[in-house]
Order: structure tokens, then C-alpha cells, then sequence
């Protein structure tokens, strides 16, 4: 589903974490060592986040509606598609590592190395 700007931005000013500056500069007036809950749920903030959940779990359950099983055929040719093309990346990097391989072993037996 797509937004409108005006939706975004709503939605960027509801989501997006406050800058919390200090009243003044003077942290030495604040309390010390006290420690607030503020993380106590408001009964209305509650019934927003249960809404959200429901209207997220409708939007799941549309989006599942529109996927759409594969053809045993379908299934039978990507299957196909994919094992050649394993195949034959498999039997290219064996003839480069070979190639490479005896590159390297002819350059050390001509520098004098052993095998």
C-alpha cells in the first residue's frame, strides 16, 4: 500500500524518536539517583497499539490472499532452470581452478620448487 506525502510525514511524526534537549544547562538542579517510570502505558496508547496490531494482521492476511501457488510445471522448469545452471557454473569453476591450478604448478617448477 502505498502513502501520499502527507501520510509519510504523519507517519514520520509518530514514529520517529523526539530530540529530548534539557530546560537549562544546569544538570546539577535535577535530582540524583531517582529513578522515574516513565515507561507506564497510557490506557489509550494501549488501544492504539491493539488497533495497529489489527489493522496489521488485516493487511497480512489481504497480502496472503494474493499469493498465488506454482504449476507442478511452473515448479518442474525452474526446478530444471536451476540445476543446469548449477551444473554449469560447477564444471566452469572446475576448468578454471584446473587451468589455475596447473598455471601455478608450472610457474613453481620452473622457479626451481618442488612439488
Amino acid at each position: 500500500m502505498w502513502f501520499a506525502e502527507a501520510d509519510h510525514q504523519a507517519l514520520d511524526k509518530e514514529f520517529m524518536a523526539k530530540a529530548l534537549a534539557p530546560a537549562n544547562d544546569d544538570l546539577s538542579s535535577k535530582p540524583q539517583g531517582k529513578l522515574t517510570n516513565t515507561a507506564s502505558p497510557v490506557p489509550g496508547q494501549v488501544a492504539g497499539n491493539i488497533q495497529k496490531m489489527r489493522d496489521f494482521l488485516q493487511d497480512v492476511r489481504g497480502e496472503m490472499r494474493k499469493v498465488v501457488t506454482p504449476s507442478r510445471a511452473e515448479v518442474q522448469s525452474t526446478t530444471i532452470v536451476v540445476l543446469v545452471t548449477v551444473f554449469a557454473f560447477a564444471g566452469y569453476f572446475y576448468l578454471v581452478d584446473s587451468i589455475l591450478g596447473r598455471g601455478i604448478q608450472a610457474v613453481l617448477h620452473w622457479m626451481g620448487a618442488s612439488q
